[in-house]
């Protein structure tokens, strides 16, 4: 029937919630019916599964025996949500001022520092870069492969051009069913608004070098593994309360370090930006290509890196418009 991922479902809402004084809410907690579903597939069990197909693609339907797919624990997840509420906090938008204050401070770290600076600051101010230019929520961001970009970068310097930077991101997006997908986010080098973001990168590069760090995650730990985008987030939002203390851009009432995020704040002022400078939504969309391979149902073709570079940079002019206006 489903009474034990309802019971584990309730021990999940009662665990401490990040906010102090509260517990997980609905919206996290339900997620225990994935797992539950994750190791009902993988046990012999499922394998009385009835699956029924139709010659269409899609045309594929599955009678399952796992209990959090029945219809008690159907209806005692909507009890729950009417009576715990589902409620989603969004991550409060950076506006361009607040950016351009946080880069500024950036910038003064760099010229005091030089490469001497602390590579956990740099890489901080990186992610913020590629959350609030690319698009990128915080975890697709740390998804960096070095030796891709390193790539991108000299060849780039060695043609003098230095308008665009096409971002590799390498990971297992969503609804790709595990598999591995590589993608180029082409970033403006420099924007309106003057963020000089093809010298960030080569700051970076160089940073990473002198680190012994050539290939791999660009993203890492001190163990090596690839670092999470939450890493950052102290560095970012301890920036933020220094602005909010010292200027007015920041209103007085706003919690920092609950009503930002290092996940969507970049993303959402990346969104509502280019809403503001009349930026297409297919050009958007152009730039995140995961969202369009979505849409395609999985059809897009398969490249190697090299004819990947190359169709990014035949569209570099369109694709880079939605950075460069920031």
């Amino acid at each position: 029937m489903g009474m034990h991922a309802a019971v584990l479902l309730i021990m999940r809402g009662m665990e401490p919630g990040r906010s102090e004084g509260k517990t997980v809410q609905f919206g996290t907690a339900r997620k225990i019916r994935s797992a539950l579903t994750n190791i009902y597939d993988s046990s012999p069990e499922s394998g009385q599964d009835l699956v029924l197909s139709s010659s269409s693609a899609k045309g594929k339907y599955v009678a399952t025996r796992n209990p959090s797919e029945g219809r008690w624990y159907q209806y005692f997840t909507m009890g729950c949500c009417a009576r715990m509420g589902d409620i989603i906090s969004q991550d409060r938008a950076y506006t361009i001022e607040v950016l351009l204050k946080l880069l500024a401070m950036y910038e003064t770290s760099w010229l005091n520092r030089g490469l001497n600076i602390e590579l956990h600051e740099l890489s901080a101010c990186m992610l913020l870069l590629l959350t609030c230019l690319g698009g990128m929520r915080g975890y697709e961001g740390v998804w960096t492969d070095l030796a891709a970009l390193r790539y991108d970068v000299e060849y780039c310097e060695d043609l003098d051009d230095f308008s665009a930077i096409a971002w590799p991101i390498v990971g297992r997006f969503k609804a790709h069913h595990g598999r591995l997908g590589c993608y180029m986010i082409p970033i403006a080098g420099t924007t309106n608004s003057g963020i000089t973001f093809f010298v960030w990168t080569q700051r970076f590069i160089r940073k990473l070098a002198l680190e012994g760090v050539t290939d791999g995650w660009a993203f890492k730990r001190s163990d090596g593994t690839r670092a999470k985008a939450g890493d950052y987030w102290e560095d970012i939002a301890s920036k933020l309360e220094v602005i909010q203390r010292t200027t007015k851009l920041i209103d007085p009432a706003v919690d920092v370090w609950n009503d930002y995020g290092v996940q969507r704040s970049g993303r959402r002022f990346f969104t509502t930006h280019c809403t503001i400078m009349g930026i297409a939504k297919h050009v958007v969309e152009l730039q995140a290509r995961w969202q369009t391979d979505r849409a395609n149902g999985e059809r897009t073709i398969q490249r190697n890196m090299i004819h990947t570079y190359s169709e990014v940079r035949n569209m570099k002019e369109i694709l880079k418009r939605p950075s460069q206006v920031i």
